[in-house]
């Protein structure tokens, strides 16, 4: 959700930049040109707290994947050790 909101944010300040540019007389490349360099300018600035919060919710996805990864390989070793009969030293999680 942190990520469609930043990207909505995004899209209104260029919008409005853009909206700016045109009503001082800008028009077509140079438009778009300068409303892409402003509103990164802007956002840098205006968007810190979303950007922030897409980077929290960024880290924690990733940390729960690198946990489901792990429970997984940890499951994935301990059937493998059951089918091969080899048991687990629990010490350092290799086989005897």
């Amino acid at each position: 959700m942190a990520l469609v909101r930043y990207t909505a944010l995004r899209f209104l300040v260029f919008a409005v930049v853009a909206a700016l540019l045109w009503i001082f007389g800008l028009r077509g490349f140079w438009l778009l040109l300068v409303a892409i360099l402003l509103s990164g300018f802007v956002s840098l600035f205006v968007l810190n707290r979303s950007r922030d919060e897409l980077s929290t919710a960024y880290v924690q996805r990733r940390e729960k994947i690198k946990q489901r990864m792990a429970e997984r390989a940890a499951a994935e070793d301990t059937w493998n050790d059951q089918v091969r009969g080899a048991p687990r030293d629990p010490e350092d999680g290799t086989s005897n």
